[in-house]
């Protein structure tokens, strides 16, 4: 049998769903005063999203929008992934909610001569693997981000001509990629390799949900022990915090999963300097660049984003169960 997601550090769908049940049921027989959150368990494949058994946005162009991972028609935005509290794509329902969106950048560190704006040239396309059967449960699989062509002078996403449906054109690694793309903006080759330097940014619906920011554990695939990221965390209350060139050295922070040379790593935010229990997360980005900003490369990281997990504030996962009736609860002094 596959082993449980995450090593047990998440959720499989079934197990969140019957826990997402439990909890909503103890709290509408009286269980509004219990003492703790629940984590919510999100795998970020295309088979446990719900959104088939294949690769997504793997080929030269852009896959058919679907309920909850749409191509943005707007201009300067990508992808965007609607993530419900069972783990599953959609744009939320009563019994369960919106919980996150999941954006990508690219082109981060191309600052100057830039097209007119608004461009599409730093917009990220998410690419989303299929189910792997490596072993532990995550390994060589997740979500990464990739980049529209496009038009030179203008910026703008570029359609194939060849296909019988007008699809956007994409290009660039599968991964989170990071490294020194060719400085400038260069009007007259805006595309091919390296497509580099880039960030997911997972946006929580604090609408309803407020997540406890040391609750929140994001697993690395193709990480290697000698990688690096960036992390940018906004939390509600307005507070900014950066944690950059951050490094799997850092045992307070970074956990192996199972051997080193699987690549597979835990981002802890419970490390995390600066982070106080009562902190709730607004939404945060984590960022490939260049390892060594003194000898750059065209790549330097190469990781997926297999999934996280993150604590609800107590009183606001009864939502999760009970939709609107939970909106009438108070929160308890």
């Amino acid at each position: 049998m596959k082993v449980t997601l995450l090593n047990s550090i998440l959720l499989t769908e079934n197990r969140a769903r019957t826990l997402v049940a439990w909890l909503a049921l103890a709290v509408l027989l009286g269980g509004a005063g219990y003492a703790q959150a629940t984590l919510v368990s999100i795998k970020l494949t295309a088979d446990a999203l719900g959104l088939g058994s294949s690769d997504i946005n793997k080929g030269g162009t852009v896959d058919p929008d679907m309920s909850g991972f749409i191509t943005s028609p707007t201009t300067g935005e990508g992808s965007i992934l609607s993530i419900q509290t069972d783990g599953l794509a959609g744009p939320g329902t009563a019994a369960n909610p919106l919980f996150v969106t999941v954006t990508a950048t690219t082109h981060l560190d191309v600052m100057t001569n830039l097209p007119p704006s608004p461009h599409d040239y730093q917009a990220g396309v998410l690419f989303i693997s299929e189910e792997e059967s490596d072993l532990p449960d995550g390994k060589k699989e997740g979500l990464g981000v990739r980049a529209f062509k496009v038009d030179g002078l203008t910026g703008r996403r570029e359609f194939d001509p060849d296909t019988l449906l007008p699809l956007l054109t994409i290009e660039g690694s599968k991964d989170v990629s990071g490294g020194t793309d060719n400085e400038p903006y260069d009007p007259s080759s805006p595309n091919g390799a390296p497509h580099v330097d880039e960030a997911v940014k997972f946006d929580f619906n604090n609408a309803l949900f407020n997540v406890n920011a040391q609750s929140v554990v994001v697993l690395l695939s193709k990480f290697d022990p000698t990688d690096i990221v960036d992390l940018h965390i906004v939390l509600t209350s307005g507070s900014t915090l950066d944690f950059n060139f951050m490094q799997t050295t850092s045992t307070s922070i970074f956990e192996p999963v199972g051997a080193i040379d699987n690549d597979l790593w835990k981002l802890k935010f419970f490390g995390l300097s600066g982070l106080g229990s009562g902190d709730f997360v607004d939404y945060f980005t984590v960022r490939a660049n260049d390892d060594d900003p003194q000898d750059p490369r065209g790549t330097a990281e190469h990781f997926l984003i297999t999934g996280f997990t993150a604590a609800p504030e107590p009183a606001t996962i009864a939502l999760l169960g009970l939709g609107g009736l939970a909106l009438l609860r108070k929160r308890r002094v």
